[in-house]
């Protein structure tokens, strides 16, 4: 309401009198139990980030949301991948130390990968990577490009050709 919540999915900030989606998680840092604090998302970022919570909070709100059956869809995918919501965004290896999640193998230097993120203990946490060519295989889906232009947005045109290849070309 006053914007100054910043949005847990994408990390910017959620713009004065527009719709957000809340989560409410358990308060780690309460001194009386059963305490809860409330993560705010871009309706979006919940739809990719929360997929549950997201179909959850639109079942019952008065409110209206604008793309509402869209991005309900979008859930929806995420609650039947369930490896989906955890797409944070893509880059190149700056080194060649990482392993991918899926096939194990070190992911080469300046190949595009995909960051993971894990929610655990109510927030998420970095958990690796994964080639973009295993992409596919280990979100069984190939539907990745919307959910990564968008946490990643400063992927420019040709990166985002370079990327559709590399997602499209199967296993590493």
């Amino acid at each position: 309401t006053t914007g100054r919540a910043k949005c847990r999915g994408c990390g910017s900030a959620i713009a004065k009198d527009t719709v957000r989606v809340g989560d409410a998680v358990p308060n780690l840092f309460a001194d009386k139990d059963g305490a809860e604090a409330m993560h705010w998302y871009h309706p979006l970022c919940a739809a990719y980030r929360r997929p549950e919570s997201f179909l959850q909070a639109v079942e019952g709100a008065e409110i209206v949301l604008p793309d509402r059956d869209a991005l309900a869809a979008l859930a929806a995918a995420g609650v039947a991948h369930h490896r989906l919501p955890r797409l944070d965004r893509a880059e190149r290896a700056p080194t060649a130390r990482a392993a991918c999640r899926a096939c194990r193998v070190a992911i080469p230097k300046d190949a595009w990968r995909i960051a993971l993120l894990f929610w655990q203990d109510g927030r998420f946490a970095p958990a690796g990577f994964v080639h973009a060519t295993c992409a596919a295989a280990y979100f069984e889906t190939a539907d990745l490009l919307g959910r990564v232009r968008h946490f990643t947005p400063t992927l420019t045109d040709a990166d985002v050709d370079t990327l559709a290849r590399d997602l499209a070309a199967g296993p590493y």
